[in-house]
């Protein structure tokens, strides 16, 4: 556990991260005289208040029930770690929250009756389902730019090669697209989220999970209709869908045909799903999603990032 009430030391992190290290070797010089540094393995540790921490584990497991500010973001620890038994906590006796906004980094930090009782009180949050897609879309991308490269074209593009390590200029491009796929996602599904929520006055909480339910639905529908069929719609979908590294180097034709059917299948539908709920919401109508079909197929075509 690592603290500073002004703020901790930038440059040292970023030495670390750089170095892949973790806070063990952060220097505590660069601390300021109410910070400190708490490790798991301590025990008997004093406080610059004077507190004494017997435990290091049992104060990490606890330490996000003792702070307070603007922004939460758990990117690790324990599952339920806020809870119905201790989110009591994170207000005071006037109910002021300890943290305005939190944006769950990690999955199953917060229980959904814990995330209720929060934002009750006004905090905006925002669960791990829709935090954490990123992850899910990097992997399908890289899965997909192993179906779609030949063998000998995935080893010179995709990994490092050569006596350096070093990576081809297409790797860092490709990585580059992905980024940019998961910021332009991501800023799609809080808006329509949070569009929903103003609209509804659901918890956004419940909003996630509904608009997940309603993207896994529509794909499935989508997978299983004759839409597929519809060439020059297929067209302008794939050409959105995958990425424009993959088209510039493969070709659309190529990649198709290098892909299971089902695959590309799946890949049609999820971005038609993904992108008729975050346009146009979850109580769009059957004429929506005609409209939005003809302008998949009429509109110039974008490719992916």
């Amino acid at each position: 556990m690592l603290y500073d009430p002004v703020g901790i030391n930038r440059e040292e992190l970023v030495r670390l991260a750089q170095a892949r290290q973790t806070i063990s070797q952060f220097d505590v010089s660069k601390l300021t005289a109410e910070g400190y540094r708490v490790l798991c393995e301590d025990t008997d540790v004093k406080l610059p208040s004077g507190e004494l921490i017997a435990d290091g584990t049992s104060f990490r497991n606890g330490a996000h029930l003792r702070y307070s500010a603007d922004l939460l973001v758990p990117c690790g620890g324990r599952p339920e770690a806020i809870n119905a038994g201790n989110v009591s906590q994170l207000w005071d006796a006037e109910n002021k929250l300890h943290f305005k906004y939190i944006v769950e980094g990690a999955n199953l930090f917060i229980t959904q009756q814990a995330r209720l009782a929060l934002e009750k009180r006004g905090c905006i949050l925002f669960k791990d389902a829709s935090a954490n897609k990123g992850g899910v879309t990097s992997s399908s991308l890289e899965v997909l730019a192993g179906l779609a490269l030949a063998d000998e074209d995935y080893i010179e593009l995709m990994t490092a090669s050569g006596p350096d390590g070093a990576f081809n200029d297409f790797y860092g491009e490709y990585v580059e697209t992905i980024q940019r796929i998961i910021c332009r996602n991501a800023a799609a599904e809080f808006v329509a989220i949070w569009q929903e929520s103003i609209a509804s006055k659901k918890p956004r909480c419940v909003l996630t999970d509904e608009i997940g339910r309603l993207l896994i639905k529509l794909q499935s529908e989508l997978e299983e209709s004759n839409l597929w069929d519809n060439a020059p719609l297929r067209k302008a979908v794939l050409e959105r869908a995958i990425p424009a590294p993959l088209l510039r180097k493969v070709g659309l034709e190529a990649v198709v045909a290098r892909l299971p059917e089902t695959y590309a299948r799946s890949l049609f539908s999820s971005y038609i799903a993904a992108n008729y709920i975050y346009r146009y919401g979850p109580r769009a109508s059957q004429i929506d999603f005609f409209d939005f079909l003809q302008q998949l197929a009429q509109q110039p075509t974008t490719k992916a990032a």
